[in-house]
């Protein structure tokens, strides 16, 4: 029941935090480029960080080094995805600047419901691990999403959507996120899913985010050969790599001292009913 509650406050955070953070960047022009232009590349090293020191580490745990087939697959599927789909994931400095049309704006909030769904079963799964892997998994989606809502919301601002619409809308598509990491969770808990697979296909969705979309803009945008943005990158690693060694460390060792606990009073009890 607690590892429910963390997911529920998890993706609730999640959601509500990157909105409330574009909506209020989103007033300062500057501010709101420098967050896309630094706190992307930062966001790159923590989606690596939970993909491979976590989640595809867990996946082979679970089901061996096939689970790689998994990753691989879907980075393909998103590749095809987002190939299809050019309006599924934005959020590069550029956006904020280029002028665009209604239709576009409600392209952009379609896309962002389906990222936030996606989000929301790589949370509840992440959590299906343990806490300290959930935090993680949070933490990487709260840096990612923060920079992705705020070009996204600055373009369907462009696109002739009052701000209270732009508001309410992306409120509503962050909603997505709660029930699809409740129904990744619930699902996980009541039945025998290939969780290995799950994992390793979830770290290839954070790496495919990572390098597909957010280095190569590092590449373009970067003047100097090794700019601040590739240090926000390696910031991003350091700092992933801390928050996941403190969430095992601590996190973890109090969840399963918890369980633990618990599963001693069990048997204690069915010792004295003996």
């Amino acid at each position: 029941m607690t590892d429910f509650i963390y997911v529920i406050v998890a993706s609730s955070a999640a959601g509500i935090l990157s909105l409330s953070i574009a909506v209020l960047l989103v007033q300062k022009a500057s501010w709101s480029q420098y967050l896309i232009k630094f706190g992307t590349p930062f966001a790159a090293g923590v989606l690596l960080i939970a993909s491979f020191r976590d989640l595809i580490p867990h996946g082979i745990d679970e089901k061996g080094s096939v689970i790689l087939n998994a990753t691989l697959i879907a980075i393909l599927i998103f590749f095809l995805i987002e190939k299809g789909f050019k309006n599924f994931h934005h959020h590069h400095e550029e956006d904020l600047q280029s002028k665009r049309n209604s239709s576009q704006g409600w392209l952009f909030l379609v896309g962002d419901l389906f990222h936030n769904i996606v989000d929301g079963i790589a949370l509840g799964s992440a959590f299906l691990i343990n806490p300290g892997t959930g935090l993680i998994a949070t933490i990487a989606i709260i840096a990612h999403d923060i920079p992705l809502e705020l070009g996204e919301f600055g373009l369907q601002l462009k696109s002739g959507f009052t701000k209270r619409q732009v508001i309410i809308r992306n409120l509503l598509a962050s909603s997505t996120m709660i029930i699809g990491a409740i129904f990744a969770f619930q699902l996980g808990s009541v039945i025998d899913l290939p969780l290995g697979y799950i994992y390793g296909g979830i770290g290839g969705f954070f790496i495919y985010i990572a390098l597909s979309d957010i280095v190569p803009t590092i590449h373009t945008s970067e003047k100097t050969r090794y700019g601040l943005q590739t240090g926000f990158l390696l910031i991003g690693l350091i700092f992933g790599t801390f928050v996941s060694g403190f969430a095992h460390q601590y996190i973890d060792a109090g969840h399963v001292g918890h369980a633990g606990q618990a599963h001693d009073e069990d048997d204690h009890d069915d010792h004295d009913e003996d």
